[in-house]
C-alpha cells in the first residue's frame, strides 16, 4: 500500500512539474502581431508575380499574387527587417522603422 502511494505522488508530482506554474504568464503571453501589406512593381509598373518576401529575423516567407500584392503577419515585439527578391531584379532591404502598413514597392531590373 505504501508503494502505490509513492508511485501517485511521483506520478502527480511529475504532471506538477511539467505542466509549469500556474502563475507563470511568460507562456501565456500573446507576442503583438504586425500586418504589412505592400504590392511590388518592377520600373514600368507592372506587377512582379511570385516575388520572395522574408523577415530576416523570423524566417516568416510569403510570395506576390498574381497581382503583385503580398500580405505579411509578423509575429515580433522588436524591430525587424524586410527582403524582397525576385529573379532579375535587384533585391530591396527595409527596415521596421521605414515599412508602411501598406506600400508599393519598386524593384529595380539588374
Amino acid at each position: 500500500m505504501k508503494n502505490l502511494i509513492y508511485i501517485l505522488l511521483f506520478f502527480f508530482s511529475l504532471q506538477t512539474a511539467v505542466a509549469g506554474n500556474p502563475g507563470d504568464t511568460k507562456s501565456k503571453e500573446k507576442v503583438a502581431e504586425r500586418t504589412v501589406m505592400a504590392k511590388v512593381t518592377d520600373a514600368s509598373g507592372e506587377a512582379l508575380i511570385g516575388a520572395k518576401i522574408i523577415v530576416e529575423e523570423t524566417g516568416e516567407t510569403v510570395y506576390t499574387d498574381w497581382e503583385g500584392n503580398f500580405v505579411l503577419k509578423i509575429k515580433t515585439d522588436k524591430d525587424y527587417s524586410i527582403s524582397v527578391n525576385t529573379i532579375g531584379f535587384k533585391p530591396v532591404q527595409l527596415k521596421s522603422s521605414s515599412v508602411l502598413l501598406f506600400a508599393e514597392l519598386t524593384l529595380s531590373p539588374l
